[in-house]
């Protein structure tokens, strides 16, 4: 029987992350890297790529130069270095992607509905949020049993994960006060501000209005959703980040407000912060900064979960979706790219005799 090791799954990773970058490539170069004045999604899909690739190298070199290996034993710089790469990188990157390309900032990184948006919209996208936490952390914790069928497999990944979530784990754990506040801004702040930016503000907004005779905001919510998953490399986790990407773009998308979204992922990112620092011994392992570890549940009780949650949240959902059902700006994209795809209004030049204008006493 074939035996995986974590050095196997890091090369699998590693040639498929090449197959897929490769794939998006040509599949970009055939259909255009713009439609519209706004990115195509394969042109999407390679922009966040590597400006993630380019974050997670930059930052881990950073750190290795200033704190060494041992991070561990100095958590707080690390973050720092970690959430000033965030900010660098991810949200100037992506704003800086866009103003190259001469799009209008404030349609992409969905500001339009500030204004509309009802206070009812931000209260009711903090419960919506942790209730998309819970179910997706139920998501994963099944997602988890199932690799279980398959030993070697489940082994290499448990060992990456486990290591992965215990060196997390200890970086997020403040020892005082005042590292409880830097790790709330570095953990809790600026990733949900970096992020935002980058997946619900730049990657979503762009697939959405790229599409050939309409916006698309479905397909958008889908793969801008699955890009936020799939950058936070967790193959256990990658339901419940699935999840949160969903329900993140949902409020966003019925708003037309980054703001929806991002205060319901900095607050949700906080309680788990919080949690770490106020009863650690209450916190699994497996529940990192990702907010949708394995949650210690077996899967009958993940069942239970999922069937209190999600008619819960559905009915959370409903009433998110009522208070925002007149807001305007939700139909901002359509309405630009109708009018950009319209033919031009020309006017019937008047039937003038060239040869024989007529003269003033005519």
């Amino acid at each position: 029987m074939l035996a995986f090791s974590s050095f196997h799954l890091i090369a699998i990773g590693a040639l498929v992350t090449l197959m897929v970058l490769g794939a998006v490539f040509f599949a970009a170069a055939r259909s255009g890297w713009m439609r519209n004045g706004y990115f195509s999604l394969p042109s999407v899909v390679l922009i966040v790529l590597g400006l993630f690739i380019l974050f997670q190298g930059l930052g881990s070199g950073i750190t290795l130069a200033v704190v060494g290996i041992h991070v561990e034993n100095h958590p707080i710089a690390a973050l720092t270095i970690n959430g000033l790469s965030e900010i660098t990188i991810l949200m100037a990157g992506a704003v800086l992607i866009s103003k190259v390309a001469r799009q209008n900032l404030f349609a992409v990184f969905r500001l339009e509905g500030i204004r509309e948006t009802p206070l009812a919209a931000y209260v009711l996208a903090v419960p919506i949020m942790l209730m998309a936490q819970i179910g997706g952390s139920a998501f994963s914790t099944l997602f988890e049993h199932f690799w279980k069928f398959f030993p070697d497999f489940y082994r290499a990944l448990d060992t990456y994960e486990t290591a992965s979530d215990t060196a997390m784990q200890g970086l997020v754990t403040a020892n005082g006060p005042m590292d409880f506040l830097l790790i709330l801004l570095f953990v809790a702040i600026v990733p949900a501000l970096a992020e935002e930016t980058l997946f619900r503000g730049f990657a979503q907004t762009n697939i959405e209005r790229s599409g050939q005779h309409h916006t698309r905001p479905y397909v958008a919510l889908f793969v801008a959703s699955l890009l936020f998953a799939m950058v936070h490399g967790s193959l256990f986790k990658l339901p419940g980040l699935f999840v949160l990407g969903l329900t993140l773009g949902w409020l966003t998308y019925r708003t037309n407000n980054l703001f929806a979204g991002g205060l319901a992922h900095a607050l949700n990112n906080g309680f788990i912060v919080a949690a770490l620092y106020f009863s650690p011994e209450q916190i699994s392992v497996k529940s990192n900064t990702n907010l949708v570890g394995a949650t210690g549940l077996s899967g009958a009780e993940s069942l239970i979960a999922l069937a209190v949650i999600l008619p819960l949240m559905a009915l959370f959902l409903i009433l998110f979706n009522r208070v925002t059902a007149n807001l305007q700006a939700r139909g901002n994209a359509e309405r630009a790219l109708q009018k950009r795809l319209a033919p031009p209004i020309t006017f019937p030049a008047e039937d003038i005799n060239i040869e024989n204008p007529p003269t003033e006493y005519e």
